[in-house]
C-alpha cells in the first residue's frame, strides 16, 4: 500500500490573491471584527490612505454607503488591503509562501508581500491609480464560457481580451456600449456570457491613454526584487529584479490583459504546493480546480475567506477552519 502523501500543513505554499471582480459587500467584515491581526493590518493600509481610507472604511462596514462597492474607488484599495492583511496572517502565522500569484490589483498586494514596495509606496501607487482611473469611460467586463480563439471574431471595436482565465473562460473588456453589443453577439452565438463587478474596462485599450498619462513619484516607485517569487499575471512567468524595479511595469498593468491561466500552469510545472487564496471569495480557487494537477490531489487548493456569504460568524468559522488545516498559527 502506497505511503500516504504530505498534508496540506506540510506543502510548500503559494498564494493566490484575487482582483477585480471578487469583491462583495461584507467581504472581510467578519475578520474585522473578530480577528485582530487582521483588523490592525487592514487598519494600517486605510490609514496609510488618509482621509480616502476612512471614507472607504466607512462605506464598506455600512449598510448604505455613498458609493457602490464596485465604483473604482472603493473596490481597488479595498481589495488591495484584504489581499494584504491576509497575506500578512499567513506570514505572520509562521507558514511562509514559497511563491506569490496576483491577479489584477491582486498582483500589487502580492509586490508589497515581497517587499517590492514598501506598504507606503504600494498604497500610494494604488491610490494613484484609482485618482487616475476615476477618469476612465464607462465600461466593464464580461466572463465568457469560451476560449480566446473563439470569442475574438465576434469583438466589436473598442473591446479586448482583458484576462485569460481558464482555457474556456475568457474576460472582455470594455466601454459600455461596444460591450453590450459583443455581448449580444456572442449570446446570439450560443455563449454563456457572466458580467465581472466592475463599472470600469480594466485591462483594456480604453484605459491605455489614461495609463500613458502616469508616472510613479519617488514614494510610489518599487524598491527591490522580490523577496519572494512571484510569478507575473502579466507575462506568465517569473517576476524579474529588473522588471519588478520598472515603473513603467506597474503603470501598465490596468491596459494590460491579465494571464491567470498560463501563469497558473507555469506556477504548477514546479514542485508540489498548497495553493492558499487570500481574497474575497474563492474565485481563483475555483478557477485553479480545473487545472489536472489540482483535480490530481497534488496541489490542493483552499479559500482562506470561502464562498461569497454575508454572514460573518460564517466567515470567521470558514476562517479558522482553513489556517489551522494549512498550518497557519493565528495570534
Amino acid at each position: 500500500m502506497p505511503e500516504p502523501g504530505p498534508g496540506p500543513a506540510e506543502l510548500p505554499l503559494a498564494l493566490l490573491l484575487p482582483g477585480q471582480g471578487s469583491q462583495y459587500p461584507g467581504m472581510g467584515t467578519g475578520l474585522y471584527r473578530d480577528v485582530p491581526a487582521f483588523t490592525a493590518a487592514v487598519d494600517e493600509v486605510l490609514g496609510l490612505m488618509g482621509p480616502a481610507g476612512a471614507e472607504l472604511r466607512a462605506d464598506w462596514l455600512s449598510d448604505t454607503p455613498r458609493l457602490p462597492l464596485d465604483h473604482v474607488t472603493r473596490a481597488q484599495p479595498l481589495l488591495f488591503a484584504i489581499d494584504y492583511a491576509l497575506g500578512s496572517l499567513v506570514v505572520r502565522g509562521g507558514r511562509r509562501p514559497t511563491v506569490l500569484l496576483g491577479h489584477s490589483i491582486g498582483e500589487v498586494a502580492a509586490a508589497a508581500l515581497s517587499g517590492v514596495f514598501t506598504l507606503d509606496s504600494a498604497v500610494r501607487l494604488v491610490m494613484d491609480r484609482v485618482v487616475l482611473l476615476a477618469h476612465a469611460p464607462p465600461g466593464g467586463m464580461v466572463a465568457v464560457a469560451a476560449s480566446r480563439e473563439e470569442v475574438v471574431p465576434y469583438l466589436s471595436p473598442g473591446v479586448d481580451v482583458g484576462a485569460i482565465n481558464a482555457p474556456r473562460q475568457t474576460v472582455l473588456a470594455g466601454a459600455a456600449g461596444p460591450l453590450r453589443r459583443t455581448t449580444w453577439a456572442l449570446r446570439r452565438g450560443g455563449f454563456t456570457c457572466t458580467p465581472v463587478a466592475s463599472l470600469t474596462p480594466f485591462h483594456s485599450e480604453a484605459l491605455r491613454p489614461l495609463v500613458e498619462r502616469s508616472a510613479l513619484g519617488p514614494t510610489g516607485a518599487p524598491v527591490r526584487p522580490p523577496a519572494i517569487p512571484i510569478v507575473s499575471g502579466y507575462t506568465a512567468g517569473w517576476l524579474t529584479g529588473d522588471t519588478a524595479l520598472d515603473p513603467a511595469y506597474w503603470a501598465r498593468h490596468p491596459a494590460e490583459p491579465v494571464l491567470f491561466w498560463p501563469a497558473l500552469e507555469f506556477l504548477l510545472a514546479g514542485e508540489q504546493c498548497l495553493l492558499l487564496e487570500c481574497g474575497p471569495g474563492q474565485g481563483l480557487t475555483t478557477l485553479a480546480r480545473r487545472h489536472p494537477v489540482v483535480r490530481s490531489g497534488r496541489c490542493p487548493a483552499m479559500s482562506l475567506l470561502g464562498p461569497r456569504t454575508p454572514d460573518p460568524e460564517n466567515e470567521v468559522r470558514h476562517f479558522l477552519t482553513v489556517a489551522r488545516t494549512a498550518g497557519l498559527k493565528l495570534p
